[in-house]
Protein backbone atom coordinates (compact mmCIF):
# COMPACT_ATOMS: atom_id res chain seq x y z
CA UNK A 1 0.00 0.00 0.00
CA UNK A 2 2.75 2.45 0.87
CA UNK A 3 4.53 1.71 -2.41
CA UNK A 4 1.36 2.35 -4.42
CA UNK A 5 0.69 5.63 -2.60
CA UNK A 6 4.23 6.85 -3.25
CA UNK A 7 3.93 6.04 -6.94
CA UNK A 8 0.70 8.01 -7.17
CA UNK A 9 2.28 11.04 -5.50
CA UNK A 10 5.19 10.94 -7.95
CA UNK A 11 2.76 10.74 -10.88
CA UNK A 12 0.69 13.69 -9.62
CA UNK A 13 3.85 15.78 -9.01
CA UNK A 14 5.12 15.15 -12.53
CA UNK A 15 1.84 16.16 -14.12
CA UNK A 16 1.75 19.32 -12.05
CA UNK A 17 5.25 20.26 -13.18
CA UNK A 18 4.29 19.68 -16.81
CA UNK A 19 1.23 21.92 -16.46
CA UNK A 20 3.20 24.71 -14.76
CA UNK A 21 5.91 24.59 -17.39
CA UNK A 22 3.35 24.71 -20.24
CA UNK A 23 1.58 27.71 -18.73
CA UNK A 24 4.84 29.55 -18.26
CA UNK A 25 5.85 28.96 -21.87
CA UNK A 26 2.42 30.05 -23.16
CA UNK A 27 2.62 33.36 -21.24
CA UNK A 28 6.04 34.31 -22.68
CA UNK A 29 6.40 34.90 -26.46
CA UNK A 30 9.24 33.15 -28.10
CA UNK A 31 12.07 35.57 -28.77
CA UNK A 32 13.08 34.01 -32.03
CA UNK A 33 9.58 34.08 -33.59
CA UNK A 34 9.53 36.61 -36.51
CA UNK A 35 6.72 39.21 -36.56
CA UNK A 36 5.49 39.03 -40.13
CA UNK A 37 2.93 41.88 -39.74
CA UNK A 38 5.56 44.64 -39.18
CA UNK A 39 7.82 46.13 -41.90
CA UNK A 40 11.54 45.58 -41.76
CA UNK A 41 12.07 49.21 -40.58
CA UNK A 42 9.81 51.81 -38.96
CA UNK A 43 11.83 54.91 -40.01
CA UNK A 44 9.89 57.26 -42.33
CA UNK A 45 11.33 58.44 -45.68
CA UNK A 46 12.36 62.12 -46.03
CA UNK A 47 9.57 64.36 -47.34
CA UNK A 48 9.89 65.40 -50.98
CA UNK A 49 7.03 67.94 -50.82
CA UNK A 50 7.93 71.47 -52.11
CA UNK A 51 8.56 74.28 -49.65
CA UNK A 52 5.50 76.16 -48.44
CA UNK A 53 4.45 78.98 -50.78
CA UNK A 54 4.05 81.32 -47.81
CA UNK A 55 7.74 81.30 -46.98
CA UNK A 56 10.35 83.43 -48.83
CA UNK A 57 12.32 81.65 -51.54
CA UNK A 58 16.08 81.79 -51.24
CA UNK A 59 16.36 82.24 -55.02
CA UNK A 60 13.76 85.01 -55.32
CA UNK A 61 15.03 88.59 -55.59
CA UNK A 62 14.04 91.02 -52.84
CA UNK A 63 12.02 93.13 -55.26
CA UNK A 64 9.70 90.21 -56.05
CA UNK A 65 7.96 90.67 -52.71
CA UNK A 66 7.38 94.40 -53.20
CA UNK A 67 3.77 95.41 -53.88
CA UNK A 68 3.16 98.38 -56.13
CA UNK A 69 1.09 101.11 -54.51
CA UNK A 70 -0.75 103.93 -56.24
CA UNK A 71 0.29 107.44 -55.51
CA UNK A 72 -1.43 108.93 -52.48
CA UNK A 73 -4.60 110.82 -53.42
CA UNK A 74 -3.71 113.38 -50.76
CA UNK A 75 -0.53 114.36 -52.64
CA UNK A 76 -0.69 117.90 -53.94
CA UNK A 77 -0.80 118.40 -57.72
CA UNK A 78 2.27 119.98 -59.37
CA UNK A 79 1.88 123.68 -60.27
CA UNK A 80 0.96 124.46 -63.84
CA UNK A 81 3.97 125.10 -66.02
CA UNK A 82 4.48 128.69 -67.09
CA UNK A 83 5.13 127.30 -70.57
CA UNK A 84 1.48 126.30 -70.96
CA UNK A 85 0.07 128.00 -74.04
CA UNK A 86 -3.34 129.63 -73.56
CA UNK A 87 -5.57 129.05 -76.63
CA UNK A 88 -6.30 132.78 -77.07
CA UNK A 89 -2.64 133.34 -77.93
CA UNK A 90 -2.63 130.67 -80.62
CA UNK A 91 0.14 128.10 -81.13
CA UNK A 92 2.95 130.63 -80.65
CA UNK A 93 1.99 132.17 -77.30
CA UNK A 94 4.91 133.50 -75.22
CA UNK A 95 5.67 131.43 -72.11
CA UNK A 96 6.39 133.53 -69.04
CA UNK A 97 9.96 132.23 -68.89
CA UNK A 98 10.61 133.84 -72.28
CA UNK A 99 9.46 137.29 -71.16
CA UNK A 100 11.41 140.06 -69.47
CA UNK A 101 8.92 142.35 -67.72
CA UNK A 102 9.65 145.93 -66.65
CA UNK A 103 7.57 148.72 -65.04
CA UNK A 104 8.49 152.13 -66.49
CA UNK A 105 7.16 155.32 -64.87
CA UNK A 106 5.99 157.95 -67.39
CA UNK A 107 5.18 161.67 -67.18
CA UNK A 108 1.97 162.58 -65.35
CA UNK A 109 -0.84 165.00 -66.00
CA UNK A 110 -3.36 166.86 -63.87
CA UNK A 111 -5.00 164.27 -61.58
CA UNK A 112 -3.36 161.31 -63.34
CA UNK A 113 -0.17 159.25 -63.10
CA UNK A 114 1.09 156.96 -65.86
CA UNK A 115 3.34 153.94 -66.20
CA UNK A 116 4.08 151.38 -68.92
CA UNK A 117 4.46 147.67 -68.43
CA UNK A 118 6.96 146.38 -70.98
CA UNK A 119 7.18 142.75 -72.15
CA UNK A 120 10.33 141.75 -74.05
CA UNK A 121 10.74 138.44 -75.88
CA UNK A 122 14.04 136.99 -74.68
CA UNK A 123 13.75 133.71 -76.63
CA UNK A 124 15.21 132.88 -80.05
CA UNK A 125 11.79 132.42 -81.68
CA UNK A 126 8.85 134.71 -82.34
CA UNK A 127 5.88 134.47 -79.96
CA UNK A 128 2.71 136.40 -79.18
CA UNK A 129 0.66 138.00 -76.40
CA UNK A 130 -3.02 138.93 -76.40
CA UNK A 131 -5.11 141.01 -74.00
CA UNK A 132 -4.71 142.73 -70.63
CA UNK A 133 -2.11 142.18 -67.91
CA UNK A 134 -3.26 141.77 -64.32
CA UNK A 135 -2.03 144.66 -62.13
CA UNK A 136 -2.22 145.62 -58.43
CA UNK A 137 -0.11 147.98 -56.33
CA UNK A 138 1.91 146.86 -53.28
CA UNK A 139 3.26 148.69 -50.22
CA UNK A 140 5.55 147.00 -47.67
CA UNK A 141 4.59 143.59 -49.02
CA UNK A 142 0.82 144.19 -48.78
CA UNK A 143 -1.60 144.74 -51.66
CA UNK A 144 -3.18 148.19 -51.62
CA UNK A 145 -6.14 149.58 -53.54
CA UNK A 146 -8.04 147.50 -56.09
CA UNK A 147 -6.74 145.54 -59.09
CA UNK A 148 -6.53 147.63 -62.26
CA UNK A 149 -9.75 147.72 -64.28
CA UNK A 150 -9.58 147.03 -68.01
CA UNK A 151 -9.91 149.99 -70.33
CA UNK A 152 -12.36 150.13 -73.24
CA UNK A 153 -9.61 149.56 -75.84
CA UNK A 154 -10.11 146.30 -77.79
CA UNK A 155 -7.44 143.61 -77.31
CA UNK A 156 -5.52 142.20 -80.28
CA UNK A 157 -2.97 139.48 -80.73
CA UNK A 158 0.51 140.98 -80.95
CA UNK A 159 3.42 139.06 -82.48
CA UNK A 160 6.76 139.69 -80.75
CA UNK A 161 10.01 138.98 -82.61
CA UNK A 162 13.09 137.83 -80.63
CA UNK A 163 14.46 140.83 -78.72
CA UNK A 164 11.38 142.99 -79.44
CA UNK A 165 8.91 144.41 -76.90
CA UNK A 166 5.24 145.29 -76.45
CA UNK A 167 3.74 147.53 -73.75
CA UNK A 168 0.54 148.03 -71.81
CA UNK A 169 -0.25 151.53 -70.46
CA UNK A 170 -1.26 151.84 -66.78
CA UNK A 171 -3.31 154.93 -65.81
CA UNK A 172 -3.73 155.99 -62.16
CA UNK A 173 -6.45 158.39 -61.05
CA UNK A 174 -4.23 160.07 -58.46
CA UNK A 175 -6.79 162.50 -57.03
CA UNK A 176 -7.49 160.30 -53.98
CA UNK A 177 -5.65 160.63 -50.66
CA UNK A 178 -4.17 157.09 -50.62
CA UNK A 179 -0.60 156.04 -49.85
CA UNK A 180 1.99 155.62 -52.56
CA UNK A 181 3.08 152.12 -53.54
CA UNK A 182 6.66 150.88 -53.53
CA UNK A 183 6.07 148.08 -56.05
CA UNK A 184 3.52 146.54 -58.37
CA UNK A 185 2.35 142.98 -58.98
CA UNK A 186 2.08 142.10 -62.69
CA UNK A 187 0.49 139.02 -64.26
CA UNK A 188 1.25 138.65 -68.00
CA UNK A 189 -1.85 138.45 -70.25
CA UNK A 190 -3.65 135.08 -70.06
CA UNK A 191 -1.10 133.73 -67.58
CA UNK A 192 -1.11 133.00 -63.83
CA UNK A 193 2.52 133.82 -62.96
CA UNK A 194 2.95 136.82 -60.64
CA UNK A 195 5.90 139.17 -61.10
CA UNK A 196 6.71 141.93 -58.58
CA UNK A 197 8.47 145.06 -59.85
CA UNK A 198 9.44 148.38 -58.25
CA UNK A 199 6.95 151.16 -59.02
CA UNK A 200 5.65 154.17 -57.08
CA UNK A 201 2.05 155.24 -57.78
CA UNK A 202 -0.72 156.56 -55.57
CA UNK A 203 -3.04 153.77 -54.58
CA UNK A 204 -6.12 155.18 -56.30
CA UNK A 205 -8.27 153.77 -59.13
CA UNK A 206 -6.19 152.06 -61.81
CA UNK A 207 -6.96 151.31 -65.48
CA UNK A 208 -4.87 149.08 -67.75
CA UNK A 209 -4.77 148.99 -71.56
CA UNK A 210 -4.18 145.79 -73.59
CA UNK A 211 -0.67 145.02 -74.79
CA UNK A 212 0.28 146.80 -78.03
CA UNK A 213 3.38 147.42 -80.10
CA UNK A 214 5.82 149.89 -78.63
Amino acid sequence: MRTLRAANLLLIGGMTAVLVTGCTRAAQPQADQPQADLPATTSLPLSTAPASSTGPSSSSPASSTTTSRPASSSAKPAPASSATVVPIDGPGGCPTRSLKVMALRASGAAGHQYAFLQFTNTSAVSCSLTGFPGVQLIKAGNLIGQPAARSALPPARVQIAPGSSVTARLVDDSTCNADNSDSVQVIPPNRSDRIVLQLSLRGCALHIDPVART
